[in-house]
């Protein structure tokens, strides 16, 4: 008598959240934090020349209407750091901005400024101000999936975002997965990633894509997914 193996079930949300996290902080402290901020930095100043989102003189006020906005976050310690992409951003003359997260797990956003001090709230909608969101992610697949922390408050605030605006999870290599993550009909999927080791990827296009994750894929809220070509900010 045989037996047929029976399909392994992919486990939900919640357990996949517990497996990452436990793995993250597992890695952490073998985790090079310094060449790792680094080289976010570097992959998110070359998307920036990739969109043309060019540096104004930096002797113009920080608060020129046409300077380019980019959202990121403040790193948690077992995430990919961002301080060194901070440091870029203002360096190019870019504005920054960061959420808070309110109690009830909304996100509002604030001008994250050179010195590291924040500016005033700028609400709900602050975040239709950035031409790029750089968001937190525990993993992204290979089509644009994004797996958070659970509490749903980025796939609320960008919903908020302008319709152009090009979205990238920042993750670890080992984040970056060919399995696909579970999928709820409210998330957002990003259009691209990075990570330390391999820098900007983006995610392929639909098309190019299997049968089964070209349907998921678009079944998702729309992206701008010709915006690295496309997009000018000159």
């Amino acid at each position: 008598m045989s037996f047929e193996a029976e399909p392994a079930v992919p486990p939900d949300k919640q357990t996949l959240r517990r497996q990452l996290r436990t793995k993250r902080r597992s890695l952490a402290p073998h985790r090079n934090t310094s060449t790792n901020g680094i080289a976010i930095a570097a992959a998110a100043s070359a998307l920036l020349d990739t969109l043309s989102l060019f540096p104004l003189s930096i002797a113009e006020h920080v608060s020129h209407p046409g300077q380019p906005c980019v959202a990121i976050y403040r790193s948690l310690p077992i995430e990919p750091p961002t301080v060194a992409l901070a440091e870029m951003l203002h360096t190019r003359n870019v504005r920054v901005i960061v959420p808070e997260m309110l109690p009830d797990f909304d996100l509002e956003w604030r001008e994250l400024r050179a010195d590291g001090s924040e500016g005033p709230r700028l609400g709900l909608e602050g975040i239709a101000a950035a031409d790029v969101i750089l968001a937190p992610a525990l993993a992204v697949d290979h089509t644009g999936t994004r797996l958070g922390q659970g509490g749903g408050c980025y796939d609320r605030a960008l919903t908020r975002r302008r319709p152009d605006a090009v979205i990238v999870a920042i993750i670890n290599d080992e984040e970056y997965v060919g399995t696909p993550l579970p999928h709820d009909p409210h998330d957002v999927h990003v259009e691209a990633v990075i990570t330390p080791g391999s820098g900007f990827s983006q995610i392929p296009d639909p098309d190019q894509l299997p049968d089964e994750s070209r349907t998921k894929v678009r079944a998702s809220p729309p992206a701008s997914r010709n915006a690295f070509s496309e997009r000018d900010h000159g």
